[in-house]
Formats: structure tokens, C-alpha cells, sequence
């Protein structure tokens, strides 16, 4: 029961009640409390964001851990890929820096005409919005949905427990509660109007991170040592 419980609690409740109060928080009209999900000099600078890096950062660790478990050379340099992968969203995150150098070595605000990234230039945000809609039905809701049924070892392996179909239902709730809010008529924090997916993506980096976790690091190298497919979980 004791595992049951904390499995749920992972899983969806806390990331639904940290998600709510950081929501909360932002459309509270409490100058303290909406400085700090995302202050008015620059948003990067902001809890948010930065809990945002956090699970990036997480996820970038287990998946190098994940490295020196594997045993098969293909399945090692994959996850080395997978971990630029996570160094580069990293880098995507802060602007590649840029904004702490302007900031705390020029001195300067931020200039907002000025694009610092690959995935905020011309329409690259929506295409890529898009694409992540389609990768985490199939990842967060297809797949584990039938995983008892996936008898392909392969697509078996990347088929996440059942449990993550919750933590997806999470990242839907919280999406249309930041939307909603300020329509209802609460305070919007002005250095985040416009931006309350901000809200969605946090939570989508945590499912991420719990999806590495099982895929990586929880469940048995996809290959042995000689490179034979293996069946990781039931």
C-alpha cells in the first residue's frame, strides 16, 4: 500500500498540487509572490524557469548514469545522444546564457526585440509545440495504455508504466487553469502575459523526467553485452 501510495503521489498528486500553487501564486496580484514565479526584470530570472532547468538538469543526470549502466555499444551511444539532446534543450532554456550575461556583466534589461534561440525564431515554436503534442499522445498516453499488449521488445522498452497517463491528465489540468484564471478575472503577472504555457511546460519536463527515470534507469539494458534484444519489463 505504502508503495501504491507513493507511486500515485509521484506520479500526479504533486505534481498537480506544486503545479496549482505556483499557479496560483502567479495570478495572485501578491507583488512578493509574483516576483518570484517570474520577476518583471526578465522572467528567466524566475522560480519558474528555473525549476524548469532543474528537471532538465535531472534528466540530462540519469540519462548519463544510464550510459554507464548499458552494456551493448549501440545502446551506450545512444544515450550519449540523448544526452546532448538534454544538454541542448539546457542551453535552449537559459538562451545560451545570454540574458545572465546582459544582465549581471553589462548590466542591462532585457532587449525582448532581440531573438537568443533557435526554437523562439520565426514559427519554430509552433511547429515544435506541434510535433510535441503528437510525440506525447503516442509516449504518455498510447503506449502505456496498451503496453500489456506491445509484444515487440523494442517498442515494449520505451512503453512507460501505466501510471504516467495521470501525470499527462495533470499537465492538461494545470495548461487550462493558467489559461482560465486570468479570464476569470484574476491579477495576470505582466512579465508572464502571454506566456502561461510556461505552466505546461513544467510540468511536461517533469513527466520527463519520470519517463527517462523508468526508461533509463529503472528498467534493464534494452541489449546485452553481445547485442542481443532483450525483453525489459512484463
Amino acid at each position: 500500500m505504502k508503495i501504491n501510495n507513493s507511486i500515485h503521489f509521484a506520479y500526479w498528486q504533486f505534481p498537480l498540487l506544486f503545479g496549482l500553487f505556483l499557479v496560483l501564486m502567479n495570478y495572485s496580484g501578491i507583488s512578493f509572490l509574483t516576483e518570484l514565479v517570474s520577476p518583471d526584470v526578465n522572467r528567466e530570472f524566475g522560480l519558474l524557469e528555473h525549476l524548469q532547468l532543474l528537471l532538465i538538469a535531472a534528466s540530462f543526470v540519469y540519462v548519463l548514469k544510464s550510459i554507464r549502466l548499458k552494456e551493448f555499444w549501440f545502446e551506450k551511444l545512444s544515450y550519449v545522444l540523448l544526452a546532448l539532446f538534454f544538454l541542448l534543450l539546457f542551453l535552449e532554456e537559459i538562451d545560451y546564457g545570454i540574458h545572465y550575461y546582459e544582465f549581471f556583466v553589462k548590466g542591462v534589461r532585457e532587449d525582448k526585440s532581440v531573438i537568443r534561440n533557435f526554437h523562439n525564431q520565426g514559427d519554430n515554436n509552433y511547429y515544435l509545440r506541434q510535433a510535441s503534442y503528437v510525440v506525447m499522445v503516442l509516449l504518455f498516453v498510447v503506449m502505456p495504455f496498451f503496453k500489456s499488449k506491445i509484444k515487440n521488445n523494442l517498442v515494449n522498452h520505451f512503453a512507460a508504466s501505466h501510471y504516467i497517463i495521470y501525470s499527462f491528465l495533470v499537465y492538461l489540468f494545470i495548461g487550462q487553469v493558467s489559461r482560465w484564471l486570468p479570464k476569470l478575472g484574476m491579477p495576470v503577472n505582466e512579465s508572464l502575459r502571454g506566456n502561461h504555457q510556461e505552466f505546461e511546460e513544467l510540468i511536461l519536463y517533469y513527466i520527463i523526467l519520470l519517463f527517462v527515470y523508468e526508461v533509463a534507469v529503472s528498467k534493464k539494458a534494452l541489449f546485452t553485452a553481445k547485442g542481443k534484444l532483450q525483453r525489459t519489463s512484463d
